[in-house]
């Protein structure tokens, strides 16, 4: 082992260097790939299991709570008229003195 060890400081810098590289990214790749393993089991252990009966019960709570969130907004926004502006200078100024 500790002659393997000392085989891996030998060599240029590019193959030192690529050999680096190459054990970062297997190593990252190891870890999460690992990470989503146990939180997808996590995830699957504490949800409740997805059957259609209650996908289509929970797809019909979503459609009425956006219906009546859209609704709530609608109501609570009122639309304020805005006074149309002179596009020209000439046309300002005899806006103003007909006020």
């Amino acid at each position: 082992m500790a002659r393997w060890i000392g085989t891996l400081n030998e060599g240029s810098l590019l193959r030192r260097t690529l050999m680096v590289i190459g054990t970062f990214v297997l190593g990252s790749l190891t870890f999460v790939g690992v990470m989503s393993l146990v939180l997808v089991s996590i995830a699957k252990a504490v949800l409740p299991p997805h059957d259609k009966e209650s996908a289509t019960d929970a797809t019909e709570e979503a459609d009425s709570e956006a219906s009546a969130s859209a609704s709530k907004t609608a109501l609570g926004k009122t639309s304020r008229s805005k006074r149309p502006r002179p596009s020209s200078p000439a046309a300002r100024e005899s806006a103003q003195n007909a006020d």
